[in-house]
């Protein structure tokens, strides 16, 4: 038997093994599951968040920045008038809602991500923009969700927050292309 016909099942339990690691510290991690990488959306949810009140319609909306962490105080829903009806009914009876306004330097593929599950729209123009994707890792708060949308540049553009349960959220916008650099 031949050196290497001896080492070829040693090096094959040796990379199960090492595999079996791997998928066991990436099921420890609830940050784990998102399908694509988030490596730039970590990293701002790393930084102590700048603390602001979302507006209750678009006049009260503040500016939020791209790569920045933010957490909003969000009012109750029934008292939020929306740019544009949300593309989607969510929690009524004791939701939370809210508005900010962004522009983005650059068009192309920009993701929002928050800390929590609820629906999130982005405006221009007065009609919503579709979104490309969206990812999520149900047991992540840092982020939990990631929404995908390709963006125009220079826009005075307004994210709209609806059907939240909870009253503050942690939320950022970055440039997808900067998390796709970071996996190459």
């Amino acid at each position: 038997m031949s050196l290497r016909s001896r080492a070829l099942p040693w090096l094959t339990i040796s990379l199960l093994a090492l595999g079996g690691t791997t998928a066991a510290l990436a099921a420890d991690d609830p940050c784990a599951g998102f399908k694509w990488n988030v490596t730039e959306e970590r990293a701002v949810f790393s930084q102590k968040p700048q603390s602001t009140s979302a507006g209750h319609d678009a006049a009260s909306a503040p500016a939020m920045k791209t790569k920045t962490l933010y957490e909003l105080s969000l009012s109750p829903q029934d008292g939020v008038k929306f740019a544009v009806a949300p593309g989607k009914k969510g929690l009524a009876d004791g939701a939370y809602a809210g508005l900010v306004h962004f522009r983005v330097p650059t068009a192309g593929a920009y993701r929002v991500s928050m800390d929590q599950g609820f629906w999130i729209d982005i405006v221009s123009h007065a009609a919503l923009i579709d979104s490309t994707d969206f990812t999520g890792a149900h047991d992540c708060k840092a982020p939990r969700k990631i929404v995908q949308y390709n963006l125009p540049a220079g826009e005075d553009l307004v994210l709209q927050f609806s059907g939240a349960a909870k009253d503050k959220v942690l939320v950022a916008v970055t440039p997808a292309a900067a998390a796709a650099t970071a996996a190459h």
